[in-house]
């Protein structure tokens, strides 16, 4: 048998996971891009003599750099493809990293991490765009679910990795190895020669379509969806530059003696993406329609995020640990299921604009949440106010996709 490419299904199943895998290899390289100043906020701080106040300012640039060129880069994904798309993305963010060793000042590293939430708007789109593109719905989910949980690898070895090359290269030369890395991918993407995409990668039709760009952000499906990445998002970016403080602050740590906790929790955020990709598929494979499926996980991964208050009470670092885990394994199981929401409801030509509305929208409020962060904090007040709103957020989404979000039959 064949597919619409031509290929056997043998083949085309071989072509579609090795694609899938240079995805998760990029995304895993952009998980240091995008914590190493975390990781390395200590240093950095020490270097330039900066507070919490500074920090914050550069986490939200990042974001912003990123809201910047959101919609172009989805735009841009759908109109010239996902090979010399995702390409160029790779290529310009990796050069950004290494330049980050020449840096000398404060403006400078404004400059950088803007520049670099720039390229990297690409990747969230480029990665979902290449499961509506080359996978069948019955694939899809754990497709996504393999997807969400590559940033957590990188979130992993990052607490291990990171301090260790700092200690012993220093934290200017740690960028080096890791733009390097970012070349080498590019080199073998460049010599990966994938096959056209099949006809129909989706075995149900989607459901929604839109001929004009502008006409998608009519769409009340569209809105739904950006409302939804609005609430979620934000405790993924809150997590990902601001736990490794959360776990010195509260437990009076260093950077050596986070690294296994926050591995730890990232650990969990892998389980959560993997086990929701894996239970929806199964879902939809037992006879329940895609929209119910991805609704019930949307809800029940929903739920486990309120634990979030409770790592604030905990009376060990481990505890902490776990809650905090508990949230980003909800995260990544409900992240996996709304973006199997796009999937389902839109044409494989139109995914990666959909995704950029949503994700610039969610960039937008995270960057927000990144400065509020930053100057709660040097005024003296807790995380108490975002852990709560953080908690509350998934659940609210959820019954917004529900309400609202299903495309009408």
């Amino acid at each position: 048998m064949h597919d619409g490419s031509g290929l056997s299904d043998v083949s085309a199943t071989r072509w579609r996971w090795g694609i899938l895998a240079f995805v998760v290899a990029s995304i895993i390289i952009n998980g240091f891009d995008r914590q190493m100043v975390a990781m390395l906020k200590p240093d950095i701080l020490a270097d330039f003599g900066w507070d919490d106040a500074s920090y914050g300012r550069l986490a939200a640039v990042f974001q912003l750099g990123s809201v910047a060129t959101l919609l172009f880069a989805g735009w841009f994904l759908d109109k010239v493809g996902l090979r010399l798309g995702y390409a160029l993305g790779n290529g310009i963010w990796s050069a950004i990293t290494l330049a980050h060793v020449a840096v000398a000042s404060f403006g400078g590293f404004i400059v950088l991490r803007a520049a670099l939430g720039a390229s990297e708007s690409i990747q969230t789109p480029a990665a979902v765009k290449s499961v509506a593109s080359y996978f069948p719905q019955r694939e899809a989910s754990m497709a996504l679910g393999v997807i969400n949980a590559a940033p957590n690898v990188g979130a992993i070895v990052v607490p291990l990795a990171i301090p260790a090359m700092a200690l012993a290269f220093g934290w200017r030369q740690s960028f080096i190895i890791v733009g390097v890395a970012g070349f080498l991918w590019l080199a073998a993407w460049l010599l990966l020669r994938p096959p056209a995409p099949p006809v129909e990668a989706l075995v149900d039709e989607p459901q929604v379509r839109a001929e004009r760009w502008v006409d998608l952000l009519k769409l009340r499906q569209v809105q739904v969806f950006a409302a939804a990445k609005l609430l979620s998002d934000q405790v993924w970016w809150l997590m990902m530059f601001w736990l490794p403080d959360f776990f010195m602050r509260s437990f009076g740590l260093t950077g050596k003696e986070i690294a296994l906790p926050t591995a730890f929790a990232y650990t969990l955020a892998m389980a959560g993406a993997l086990s929701s990709g894996w239970l929806s598929g199964r879902l939809i494979a037992r006879g329940m329609p895609a929209a119910a499926a991805r609704q019930k996980m949307l809800f029940s991964y929903g739920a486990l995020a309120l634990a979030m208050p409770m790592a604030l009470f905990a009376p060990t670092l481990w505890t902490a640990a776990l809650l905090v885990g508990i949230v980003l394994f909800a995260h990544q199981g409900f992240s996996t299921n709304l973006f199997a929401t796009v999937v389902d409801t839109f044409p494989a030509r139109r995914v990666a604009s959909v995704v950029s509305i949503g994700a610039l929208v969610g960039n937008l409020w995270g960057a927000a949440v990144l400065e509020l962060t930053g100057q709660i904090l040097a005024a003296g007040g807790s995380y108490l106010p975002l852990f709560v709103a953080g908690g509350c957020s998934y659940l609210l989404a959820a019954f917004l996709i529900k309400a609202f979000g299903t495309p009408n039959r």
